[in-house]
């Protein structure tokens, strides 16, 4: 299986897992239910960055080591830098979007919606930024 299939895959494991526990995640019927489909959502988002992320890192290796890129060994320590600001970006923006929403049943799956969304973009910017 190669690595593009493995949120596929995941997304469909944790679909029959949530089926198994009699939860629809097209048609939840709960806050409760709602909540841990979002969850679901966002680790699949996860990983596909974090799949993403991991592609660029050896691109930049790669070229690194083949010469093909005088820089790309810097390129990939900058990179490995900014990520780790992301995170704490992504981070501090979710948290704020919970203590938004503290105060309803919703602040749990907004603040998993934050996560996705920041997930997605960030592997959309990822893959544009190195052509993957």
């Amino acid at each position: 299986m190669g690595m593009a299939c493995l949120p596929l895959a995941a997304a469909h494991a944790q679909n029959m897992e949530r089926a198994a526990e009699g939860i629809d995640c097209a048609n939840p019927t709960s806050t409760s239910e709602s909540d841990l489909c979002a969850s679901d959502r966002a680790t699949d988002a996860d990983a596909l960055l974090n799949t993403t992320y991991g592609q660029a890192r050896r691109q930049l290796q790669q070229q690194a080591a083949d010469g093909s890129c005088s820089q790309c060994a810097e390129a990939e320590q900058q990179l490995i830098a900014a990520q780790r600001a992301w995170i704490q970006l992504r981070d501090k923006d979710c948290d704020a979007v919970y203590a938004f929403n503290a105060d309803g049943t919703s602040r749990n799956g907004a603040q998993m919606r934050c996560l996705i969304t920041h997930a997605q973009d960030r592997t959309r910017q990822l893959r544009a930024f190195y052509e993957l």
